[in-house]
């Protein structure tokens, strides 16, 4: 009898840690940690009509008017190449505009035009131009950082960009 207890209590000791696991994951109880502060595009877009290839870039399209939104993400794509500092060569910021758009831009923002293929592209990604997209020097998105409506929130957004983007040149051995 004694022999018995000591097998069961051996089989629930390694038994159950794995019950208890499988039971936290299928209920939906575990949250992974993530450190970006982006969305994770889930497919894999190329983005070759995109200049200086090699740097990070930071992409928001116009479309149409200027809105709060819209100035908020132009403040962001001008003052984020400051603020990463000493590898500002590193980052580029893009406008992309429709053609024949009178938009001013600041000392970092680069204007590119869009033609029919790039509208279509930008409208098919998750986000459209609601969205500062990062992308990578092999000219992949990867990240979709949506520009909020309230001031707080956008300031927040500004700074888990930057965050994002400091941590990614960081480690990357490209750009």
């Amino acid at each position: 009898m004694k022999g018995k207890k000591a097998l069961l209590l051996v089989t629930l000791v390694f038994v159950l840690p794995v019950a208890m696991a499988k039971l936290v994951l299928e209920m939906g109880w575990f949250h992974k940690g993530v450190t970006n502060n982006g969305e994770l595009l889930a497919e894999a877009v190329q983005a070759d009509w995109l200049p200086h290839t090699g740097q990070w870039r930071l992409v928001y399209a116009l479309n149409g008017d200027c809105d709060r939104r819209c100035e908020s993400a132009l403040f962001q794509l001008n003052q984020i190449p400051v603020a990463v500092g000493r590898e500002r060569d590193r980052v580029a910021s893009i406008l992309l505009t429709p053609p024949s758009a009178g938009v001013t831009q600041g000392d970092n923002v680069t204007l590119q035009e869009m033609d029919a293929v790039q509208q279509q592209d930008i409208a098919a990604l998750p986000y459209a131009d609601a969205a500062i997209y990062l992308v990578d020097p092999l000219n992949n998105l990867i990240l979709a950082y949506p520009v909020p409506e309230e001031e707080t929130a956008q300031i927040t957004q500004s700074k888990g960009l930057l965050s994002d983007l400091r941590k990614l040149m960081k480690l990357s051995k490209v750009g």
